[in-house]
């Protein structure tokens, strides 16, 4: 009886395993080369506003989701900053501010060389954009570039990790809406 309940999950393992490999053969060519995640949202209130939230980056863990626990520049302001990024868990990764362009945009690249760097991406980076639609109408615009280290085995996490970075972008911008739109209620009132 145990003979058979171990040859039965031996057989699903490799089922499992082979099942993985296919998908991640025919996900291969969306998973090559540099990807973009790219996520907007029109927030009611003044361009300024928006940005004075957005470009608080070292408070940039009290309003995004679980998987960033502590956030800490460790080195400059704006163009050249550094920064450190912790997940619950205690793993972390560095970042390098590579554009700051006041009241407009900013980008940070990640250190994906770090020999302790928890993620199988080649290179990530994220820009941060706010556009004037109205006085009191802004568009925030994020744009993330990454390569997958492995595109071959990656090709499977393609889809998995593209609903969770979908999840953990709306509820970023859902709180910087929120703040933002709040702010602007609180100061329109006075």
């Amino acid at each position: 009886m145990i003979r058979k309940i171990l040859k039965g999950l031996a057989l699903f393992l490799v089922v499992d395993i082979v099942l993985l490999l296919t998908y991640g053969f025919i996900q291969y060519p969306k998973a090559k080369g540099e990807q973009h995640f790219t996520a907007q949202r029109i927030i009611y209130a003044p361009k300024a506003q928006v940005w004075d939230i957005i470009s608080d980056v070292g408070n940039y863990h009290e309003v995004t989701a679980p998987n960033i626990d502590h956030v800490e520049i460790v080195k400059g302001q704006g163009l050249g900053m550094k920064r450190v990024c912790s997940a619950p868990d205690g793993s972390s990764w560095e970042e390098t501010c590579t554009l700051w362009n006041p009241g407009k945009e900013f980008q940070f690249k990640v250190n994906t060389e770090r020999n302790d760097y928890p993620f199988p991406l080649k290179s990530l980076s994220g820009s941060w954009k706010v556009e004037t639609v109205s006085p009191f109408q802004t568009r925030l615009i994020l744009d993330f570039t990454y390569e997958f280290t492995n595109p071959f085995l990656s090709g499977y996490f393609l889809s998995m990790g593209t609903k969770q970075a979908e999840k953990d972008t709306e509820f970023l911008l859902d709180n910087w809406q929120k703040l933002a739109e709040n702010s602007n209620q609180s100061t329109s009132s006075l």
